[in-house]
């Protein structure tokens, strides 16, 4: 009487081990790819994206004005 484990036991581990690890490396891969875009996207509420769109909102009117005093001057010397 040996105490060496049947073979189809050792099979039976493999196979549940191999499923077990294809099935973690999938979930693991939905949830970070998940975590990614969570944190690169960035929401409309936060400090940053409120300053982005202040900096935005700014170089726009800026732009607008710029281009009224180029408009003005354009007249003044014709």
């Amino acid at each position: 009487m040996s105490n060496q484990p049947s073979p189809q036991k050792d099979s039976s581990e493999t196979v549940l081990g191999w499923k077990f690890v294809i099935i973690v490396g999938v979930l693991s891969t939905i949830f970070l790819t998940f975590f990614y875009l969570a944190m690169s996207q960035e929401p409309d509420y936060m400090p940053g994206a409120q300053r982005k769109a202040q900096q935005q909102k700014e170089q726009a009117q800026n732009a607008s004005a710029a281009s009224e005093v180029a408009e003005q001057s354009h007249q003044y010397h014709e």
